[in-house]
C-alpha cells in the first residue's frame, strides 16, 4: 500500500487509457460552413491516459502508460515525445494495419471550439486478452490509474483485478457510463458536472448541488470523489463521507485543453505523498491551473517546484 511507501521516489504508477494525436485549426475569421478558411494548424501528442502520464513525469513520478498505437506516423512520434518527457513506454503496443488515434478540432477566433471528430477506434483492441497475452502490464504498481476511452470490458476487467488503489477519470458523458458495473472497485473517481449528472442522476448546477452528487456517487461505492466545477471550483467526497470544497483562483485562461487531466495527475501525485483528500485537491487545482495558463495540453513548465510555488503564492 502507498502507505507503506518511505519515499515518493519508491512509488510507481501506471496509467491504462488513451494515447492520439491531437489535430487543431484555429481560424483568424468566422468559420464559413461549406468553404475553406484561412488559419493555423497544428498537432501534439494527447489523449487523456497519456496526458495523465506525461504530467506525472513532469512531477518526478516514475510511471508506465499501457495503450495501442497504430504502426504510423502519429503512432511513433505519439512513443517518441512520450519517452522523451520521461514516460515508460514499453507497455505501449504498437499495431500494424490499424490507424492511431485521432482527435480533430477546430475553433473560430474566440478560442471557443466549432466542432471535433474523433477516430478512437483503435482502443477497442486494447482488451482484457491483449494485456494477458503480451503480459504487458507493469509488473510493480503501486497506483493504477484509468480513463474512460477503454471498453466497459477492459474497465470491468482491470478495476476487479486490481490490488492497488485505483484513480479513474470519466473522460465524457457517454464513456462514464461504462464504469456503472464496477463503481465500488474505484478509489478515487474524477469528474465534471455533467458526468456528476449521468452517473448520480441527480442535477448539479451550483457547488450545493456537487456536493450532493459527489455523496451520492460515494454512496454508491467510489471511495473518493473529486468533482470540478469550472469556475465554481472543486468539490470533493472523502472516504468517511464528509465533504468540502476549494474555490477557484483567478488565472489568465490560454488554453483550456489538458487542464483535466493535470488535475487528475495532481491527485495521484499527492496521494502517493501521503497528503489528505482536501490538501491533495489544492495540490491539484495548482497543477491544472498551470496547465490552464499554458498554450499546451501538458505545460512544459509543470513541475514539483511549480506547484510548490503556486500553492505558497495561492497561500500568502
Amino acid at each position: 500500500m502507498i502507505s507503506q511507501m518511505t519515499s515518493l521516489a519508491t512509488a510507481r504508477f501506471a496509467v491504462v487509457g488513451g494515447a492520439n494525436m491531437d489535430v487543431g485549426a484555429r481560424t483568424s475569421t468566422p468559420l464559413l460552413p461549406g468553404d475553406s478558411t484561412p488559419g493555423l494548424i497544428h498537432y501534439a501528442p494527447g489523449g487523456v491516459g497519456r496526458n495523465v502520464a506525461e504530467n506525472l513525469a513532469r512531477l518526478g513520478a516514475s510511471v508506465a502508460l499501457v495503450s495501442v498505437v497504430g504502426a504510423d506516423a502519429f503512432g511513433h512520434d505519439i512513443v517518441a515525445h512520450t519517452r522523451s518527457v520521461g514516460v515508460d513506454v514499453e507497455s505501449i503496443q504498437m499495431l500494424a494495419g490499424q490507424r492511431t488515434a485521432t482527435y480533430l478540432s477546430m475553433h473560430g477566433p474566440d478560442g471557443d471550439m466549432a466542432l471535433a471528430v474523433n477516430d478512437m477506434a483503435i482502443l477497442e483492441r486494447l482488451t482484457p486478452e491483449l494485456l494477458t497475452a503480451k503480459k504487458i502490464m507493469p509488473a510493480v504498481c503501486d497506483v493504477l490509474v484509468l480513463d474512460c476511452n477503454l471498453t466497459s470490458p477492459t474497465l470491468v476487467w482491470l478495476l476487479e483485478s486490481a490490488s492497488q488503489p485505483v484513480f479513474v477519470d470519466a473522460v465524457s458523458v457517454a464513456k462514464c457510463q461504462r464504469l456503472l458495473p464496477a463503481l465500488g472497485r474505484v478509489h478515487t473517481l474524477k469528474v465534471n458536472r455533467l458526468e456528476a449528472q449521468a452517473l448520480s442522476g441527480t442535477v448539479v448546477d451550483t457547488a450545493d448541488s456537487g456536493l450532493h452528487a459527489a455523496a451520492v456517487l460515494h454512496g454508491l461505492g467510489v471511495q473518493r470523489v473529486v468533482l470540478s466545477l469550472g469556475s465554481l471550483g472543486v468539490v470533493w467526497c472523502d472516504t468517511d463521507g464528509s465533504t468540502g470544497q476549494c474555490a477557484a483562483s483567478t488565472v489568465p485562461v490560454i488554453n483550456t485543453s489538458g487542464a483535466g487531466d493535470a488535475l487528475l495527475a495532481g491527485l495521484v501525485h499527492a496521494y502517493a505523498q501521503g497528503l489528505s483528500l482536501p490538501r491533495s485537491v489544492e495540490y491539484a487545482m495548482a497543477c491544472a491551473e498551470i496547465t490552464l495558463s499554458s498554450p499546451f495540453a501538458n505545460a512544459p513548465d509543470l513541475s514539483q517546484a511549480a506547484v510548490q510555488c503556486r500553492l505558497t503564492a495561492v497561500t500568502a
